[in-house]
């Protein structure tokens, strides 16, 4: 089912994917926030912001696993620290996709 999650990978470092869904519900309470924010960022040429946020979501994208996303966010830091753009449109589809699916792992969460 999963192809932005690993659920594997969240397993062997969590110890137990039952957690998957409490933990995605934390991080789905920043991420529709944190997306906006570097949408604003993006249209007001905000180079400062846009990085910090990067930086926040690519932290947090380690605790649900979300490693596609990690790796699309690092190609978007390499980039920059290139000279080169960030590549928005990839990243806030990135995030979109990564948000879905884990609304999916909540939803469907059997109750504890």
């Amino acid at each position: 089912m999963s192809a932005e999650i690993d659920l594997l990978k969240f397993e062997q470092l969590s110890g137990r994917l039952t957690w998957l869904p409490a933990v995605a519900a934390a991080f789905l309470q920043q991420l529709p926030k944190w997306r906006l924010d570097f949408a604003t960022a993006l249209a007001t040429h905000n180079l400062v912001d846009q990085l910090e946020l990067l930086h926040k979501i690519k932290g947090s994208c380690y605790a649900v696993a979300a490693y596609n996303t990690i790796k699309v966010i690092s190609q978007a830091e390499e980039a920059h620290a290139l000279g080169l753009p960030l590549a928005p449109l990839e990243l806030l589809h990135q995030l979109e996709r990564v948000e879905a699916e884990l609304r999916t792992i909540v939803v469907n969460a059997p109750p504890q």
